[in-house]
Parts: C-alpha cells; sequence; structure tokens
C-alpha cells in the first residue's frame, strides 16, 4: 500500500595508515565506495589537468590517494568546529539540519499514516480513501465548475490535481473531504475515476466549455446550492495557490507530495496524507 522512499548511508572516514572505513551512522547521506568511485571517474582528469598546470605527470593512483587525503583534512576541519556549525542558528549548517530534521518527523509520521491506513483496510474500512464521505457526483461537477469559473487556465490535465488539491486540503481543514472521491496514483498524478466523465456531461450541457482550456460559461452559478460556504473558502484558496500553474508544474509538484510518494502506483490515496501537503492554508481559513 505505502512506500517509503529510500535513504542512503551517512559515512565518516577514519585516518590512520592510510586506512579507509566506512561506519554505519543513520539512513541518509553517502557512501564511502560512493564517493571513491566518483573520485576514480574524475582521476583521469586531475591528471591532465595538473599535466596541464604544472607539467608534471603523476600517477592515476597518487592522485587517488592524494585526493582522498585531501578529503580527510576537510573532515577533519568540519569535525573540530562541529559544535558551532549545528548549535548556531546563524549558519548554513544549522538551517539545513533543521530542514533535514524536520522532513525526516514528517516522513516518519507519514510512515504512521501508512501503517493505520493498512490496519483500516485490514478491517474494511475504505473510507480512509473517501475522505470519510460518500461520494457524491453533484459535489464533483460543482467543484469543477467552480474551479474553471476561477479565471485561470485550467486545462483537461490539471483538473484532477486541482480536485485532489481541493478534497484533500478540506480534509487536513475540517476531517471530511468535499466530494468523497478516490483518488488513485497515476503517472501523470493523482486522478479521481468520475472526473472525467462528469466533465464530459458538464461540456455537453454547455456548462463548461473547453477551448482549449475550461471555463464555465457566465450563465452559470457554479457551486451555489451544492458548496458550502466553508467549501468554496477551501476551492478559493486551492485556486489562488495552485491555479495558475500550467498542467506540467502541478503535475509535477504533486509528485513530490507524501501522497504521492507514500503511495503505491495505481493504488488509492489516503486522504490523511493531505496534512503533509507542501503548501497548506492556514487554520484561520477555518474561522473567517
Amino acid at each position: 500500500m505505502f512506500t517509503v522512499p529510500a535513504g542512503l548511508i551517512t559515512i565518516r572516514f577514519v585516518a590512520g595508515g592510510g586506512s579507509k572505513r566506512a561506519e554505519t551512522m543513520g539512513n541518509d547521506g553517502l557512501s564511502t565506495n560512493s564517493l571513491v568511485r566518483k573520485i576514480g571517474l574524475i582521476a583521469d582528469d586531475v591528471q591532465t589537468a595538473m599535466k596541464r598546470e604544472k607539467g608534471e605527470e603523476y600517477d592515476k593512483r597518487l592522485i587517488e590517494d592524494s585526493m582522498q587525503r585531501c578529503l580527510e583534512n576537510k573532515l577533519d576541519a568540519i569535525e573540530e568546529n562541529m559544535h558551532e556549525l549545528f548549535t548556531s542558528p546563524g549558519t548554513r549548517e544549522f538551517s539545513q539540519l533543521a530542514m533535514m530534521l524536520e522532513q525526516s518527523r514528517l516522513e516518519e509520521s507519514a510512515v504512521e499514516v501508512g501503517e493505520a491506513v493498512e490496519l483500516a483496510q485490514e478491517f474494511g474500512d475504505e473510507s480512509v480513501f473517501t475522505g470519510r464521505r460518500v461520494f457524491a457526483k453533484s459535489k464533483m461537477a460543482a467543484m469543477i465548475e467552480y474551479l474553471t469559473a476561477q479565471g485561470n487556465h485550467v486545462y483537461k490535465t490539471s483538473l484532477n490535481k486541482l480536485l485532489f488539491y481541493s478534497d484533500l486540503t478540506n480534509y487536513y481543514l475540517f476531517g471530511q473531504g468535499i466530494s468523497g472521491a478516490v483518488y488513485y496514483n497515476r503517472r501523470f498524478g493523482p486522478v479521481a475515476e468520475p472526473a472525467s466523465s462528469i466533465l464530459s456531461e458538464l461540456v455537453n450541457a454547455e456548462t463548461i466549455r473547453v477551448e482549449p482550456r475550461l471555463h464555465t460559461l457566465e450563465s452559470a452559478a457554479p457551486g451555489d446550492d451544492v458548496l458550502s460556504a466553508q467549501e468554496k473558502k477551501v476551492l478559493d484558496w486551492v485556486s489562488d495557490t495552485y491555479g495558475k500553474m500550467s498542467a506540467s508544474e502541478i503535475s509535477e509538484f504533486s509528485h513530490l507530495e507524501m501522497a504521492y510518494k507514500f503511495t503505491e502506483p495505481n493504488e488509492p490515496i489516503a486522504y490523511e496524507y493531505g496534512k503533509f501537503f507542501k503548501k497548506l492554508p492556514p487554520r484561520s481559513l477555518v474561522d473567517n
């Protein structure tokens, strides 16, 4: 059901007698073997550069050993300043560490969500994929009309992503989705299967026009008798936040979300992942 993005292995060089070894320090970082391979790959270029600049053709093995010693010296210098680097808020390292810690915390929380989703499935609770609502075709139709009436360049390929962000953002704020649709992890991003047929019906009914972007006709009153005032606020926020993105931009952006990364291809996406979106509205949106 869910996947955990693979990490790398952090290493440290241990100087002494010219030997090198790697020690596992965690799940993120670089491996010694990877670094040694990179040294080997550029050794020829270093040899050429040295010959050009210094007029001396150094042995390739000597170059590789010397490069490794240079790196060890840099790591030693980092070790000496490590306390200051990681305890001083003004340093770049402190900021990077804080960012990595927050990302790791979120990923751990996402793993917990995945485990809870699997447990819910075992007990037959599919509401985790519907935003704890029964699917309402009228709601999705109203969402499509409302989103395409905002003046943005909404295309068929970006519509599903706007619906996805709307439903899961509403769940984040209010504990339930808007339409009750199930979104699937597809190649170009999250997709709600009913969206295509509902859009076709709206086009055939001449409520929405395609040329090639979608827009609701001025004579329509999008969502007036179907959507609540709170739901419209969420749709307004989603339209303002994502509506100006091109189809390719919003597709690529959706691929970066944990909701997408932690769900297997062609599997349904749990609404609970909405709380990990990279962009979320302020809680004050509920009160305004």
